[in-house]
């Protein structure tokens, strides 16, 4: 009677569940998830080193020194404008009720919405300035005199500092914001060496910045892969360059540029996205990767297929400085700090198509050109015999 009883208690609480929640499934500002946070030195990835945006990091004693540099910030962005201060309010009290809604912990909506209004400001002013670097303003002044500008454009971009696009959005409908320029600024940090790419704002309708800027960085995805029967690249990058398969930067830094193409005779080639990898844009592809173990389908994985395809060409060191070598990575750090970073955080977050697009090829390569990659890889390791024994045969001719 007792496990009856128990079987009908269960079977009316899963009655009070509906899979499909009143309004349909909301867009939620994620935290990092567990299996990433307890990654060593995570906070240096993951946490802000100047200022919250939003409510995750919003009651940080260490950072509430911006509180007043927020409030600068929102005067300067309503001030210039045909709108009083009233009407950017209100209009951010319109949509706050639905921003709620994409934090997973309720929040007092009063103060909610003060939060939004000078977070949106804050974060709408810091974009505006930056995608026209030659503009001054006492705001402006004031934040590249206290050195805070490489901080900000960091945490703004960090998964847990992100504001509700809508919020930003009902801002921008009072005054406009380059924010394709924004972009535009950021994407070229992940590759000094190039021109800066033109943004062209699409259709796309992101969660929030972060998310707006990775759907820029990789460009749009297919909905349905062939699934491949190994799941990692087995074949390090010194190992593929001994088997005849090359590498090269692509033209763009876009992480889903990726191509295997096979060349005459002997040779293959893999055309991967150079990366400068300093501090602020580890940060940047370490919170990307993060949104994408948030989001459901390896389709939609395209930083973590990047991320993937790299560590799988990493097996040690020497594979490290090949890649810099072939100016694939600009890493300001070490090669054994370099080979650590995308080696853990790839241990947490999915692959996607490009990954297995690109692992495709390379077994593709090998499969249908095994005298090539035989012969290359006999040439190879012998090379320096050869050498030896062409300069022996000179000095005794």
């Amino acid at each position: 009677m007792e496990s009856s009883s128990k079987v009908r208690e269960v079977v009316a609480d899963l009655e009070k569940i509906s899979l499909f929640p009143e309004g349909g499934f909301k867009p939620l500002i994620h935290k990092i998830p567990a299996l990433l946070r307890n990654m060593e030195n995570a906070g240096s990835l993951f946490d802000p080193d100047v200022v919250a945006i939003g409510p995750c990091h919003h009651d940080n004693p260490d950072l509430q020194g911006m509180k007043n540099i927020k409030k600068m910030a929102a005067k300067e962005f309503c001030s210039k404008s045909e709108h009083k201060v009233s009407a950017f309010y209100l209009t951010v009290q319109k949509v706050s009720g639905q921003a709620s809604k994409c934090y997973p912990t309720s929040i007092d909506l009063n103060d909610f919405t003060d939060m939004m209004f000078y977070d949106g400001c804050f974060l709408l002013q810091f974009i505006k300035s930056t995608a026209d670097r030659r503009a001054r303003s006492p705001w402006t002044d004031l934040i590249r005199r206290m050195g805070l500008w490489d901080s900000i454009a960091r945490d703004v971009l960090l998964l847990e500092n992100q504001i509700p696009w809508v919020v930003l959005e009902a801002l921008m409908s009072l005054k406009h914001v380059s924010v394709d320029r924004f972009i535009a600024y950021i994407i070229s940090w992940f590759d000094e060496q190039m021109v800066r790419p033109q943004v062209q704002l699409d259709k796309y309708r992101p969660s929030h910045l972060l998310d707006l800027v990775r759907h820029f960085q990789i460009g749009s995805r297919p909905t349905k892969v062939e699934p491949i029967s190994e799941p990692r690249l087995a074949i390090s990058a010194i190992k593929l360059a001994e088997n005849g398969i090359h590498f090269e930067p692509s033209e763009t830094t876009r992480f889903g540029d990726i191509t295997v193409v096979k060349k005459r005779f002997l040779f293959g080639k893999i055309s991967l996205p150079p990366l400068f990898l300093g501090r602020r844009t580890m940060c940047w592809l370490a919170n990307m990767v993060a949104f994408e173990r948030t989001k459901a389908g390896r389709c939609d994985c395209g930083v973590g297929s990047y991320m993937h395809i790299i560590a799988g060409l990493m097996n040690s060191e020497e594979d490290v400085r090949e890649l810099r070598t072939k100016g694939i990575l600009y890493p300001v750090f070490s090669d054994k700090q370099t080979l650590k970073f995308f080696k853990s955080i790839t241990q947490h977050v999915p692959y996607g198509y490009d990954y297995m697009r690109i692992r495709t090829g390379i077994d593709d390569y090998h499969r249908q050109r095994k005298l090539a990659v035989t012969l290359h890889r006999f040439l190879y390791n012998n090379f320096r015999f050869f050498l030896m024994a062409g300069s022996v045969i000179g000095i005794l001719w």
